[in-house]
C-alpha cells in the first residue's frame, strides 16, 4: 500500500510539472527573467532574431554548395586519374600489341 501511495504521489508532482510547462509554453505564466507578454506589448515571435530562419538557411546554403563542390571535384579528379593512369596506359598497349 505504501508504493502505491508514493505512486500517486509521483503522479501528481509528474502532472503539476506537465501542467506548469504546457502554461509556460502557451504564454501564460512567463519564463524566469522575461517580462509578461501582454505587459510588454510584444506579439510572439517579434523581436531581434525575426529573420534568424534566414541566417541559417543562408548559411546551410553555403556549406551545401561547399561540399558539393569539393565531392564534385574530387569525384572528377579521380576519373582523370584513372584514364593517364601507367598501369591503364601500359595494359591499353600491351593488349593492342597482341
Amino acid at each position: 500500500m505504501d508504493e502505491n501511495n508514493r505512486t500517486e504521489t509521483l503522479h501528481q508532482r509528474l502532472q503539476a510539472v506537465l501542467t506548469a510547462l504546457n502554461q509556460t509554453l502557451h504564454g501564460a505564466i512567463p519564463c524566469p527573467g522575461q517580462p509578461a507578454a501582454s505587459a510588454a506589448g510584444a506579439t510572439h515571435g517579434a523581436g531581434r532574431n525575426d529573420n534568424a530562419y534566414m541566417y541559417i538557411l543562408f548559411v546551410m546554403t553555403l556549406f551545401a554548395a561547399t561540399v558539393g563542390s569539393l565531392i564534385l571535384g574530387y569525384t572528377r579528379s579521380r576519373k582523370v586519374d584513372k584514364r593517364s593512369d601507367p598501369y591503364h596506359v601500359y595494359i591499353k598497349n600491351r593488349v593492342s600489341m597482341i
